[in-house]
């Protein structure tokens, strides 16, 4: 069973020139909410992808921790005319369960990148999340008068999740949350500045994750702003209720409502941890 933990992720560039392709794995189990979750970082060297598109029933997140990737979202085994999105440090892509992916490197530098992966034993809905990117070099900053400021990048079902929830979020110096618990399993990678949760200091770009029901806090122990994504891995109800298919304006509609709705959530768990 895994347990909350923090994972310091340690490299050289020359351990990136060094190797073609390598994962290292951070860990591996069952989870109160999943079968298995499994976190990995690999490196890979300039001018390599680690195998051509393929799929598979767990759901990924691939987070980019240094260099520069190309992502292949395509139809089928092979990368021809796949959509094509490069991602920078930071940056990082959803794939759904059975989606055609692969990464490639450019041949300009070595990338490294961290990898959430998972699957449940669940009936998925109708409609779910699809490949879902997100570029951190256009996010905003973002003030707040407490020094916590969170902001929504995307939510919504997906074949093992009843939601899958991410946000951005920036620390000032000194500020943070109590300890308190979750009735999901968390997992934050932390992308600029120092922080201390867990009784450890965690720099870029280690991850940490919060199995659900146990208690974490956070704080910014540094002198700069500390900026750090979350992910929420929401389990799902035993009985789902089928979604009915709607039309594309439809569903665009109710997207918009789900991440206002989202967003106000967010709001008030911030207000009631810092009240």
């Amino acid at each position: 069973m895994i347990t909350t933990e923090v994972k310091a992720i340690r490299f050289a560039d020359a351990d990136l020139a060094e190797e073609k392709w390598r994962p290292y794995p951070l860990f591996s189990g069952q989870t109160r909410t999943h079968d298995d979750m499994a976190c990995h970082y690999s490196l890979l060297s300039s001018g390599h992808s680690p195998h051509p598109p393929h799929a598979h029933l767990e759901e990924e997140i691939l987070i980019i921790l240094k260099g520069e990737a190309d992502i292949l979202i395509a139809d089928g085994p092979q990368p021809d005319g796949a959509r094509v999105e490069r991602l920078r440090p930071g940056s990082f892509v959803y794939y759904p369960a059975y989606q055609h992916h692969t990464i490639r490197n450019s041949p300009e530098a070595p990338v490294a990148y961290l990898m959430f992966k998972w699957r449940t034993a669940s009936k998925p809905p109708q409609n779910v999340l699809g490949p879902t990117f997100y570029h951190f070099d256009e996010a905003r900053p973002s003030e707040n008068a407490k020094g916590f400021a969170p902001r929504l990048l995307f939510e919504g079902p997906t074949a093992h999740l009843g939601k899958l929830h991410a946000h951005i979020t920036e620390l000032q110096p000194g500020a943070g949350y109590p300890p308190h618990a979750d009735a999901y399993d968390v997992a934050i990678v932390v992308l600029s500045g120092q922080v201390e949760t867990l009784g450890q200091k965690v720099e870029p770009f280690s991850a940490v994750y919060y199995a659900a029901g146990e208690m974490h806090g956070m704080r910014n122990v540094g002198h700069a702003v500390a900026r750090y994504l979350v992910f929420e891995f929401h389990g799902r109800p035993v009985e789902q209720v089928p979604m009915e298919d709607t039309a594309p304006q439809a569903d665009a509609v109710a997207g918009g409502g789900r991440l206002r709705r989202g967003m106000r959530a967010v709001r008030r768990r911030v207000s009631e941890l810092l009240s």
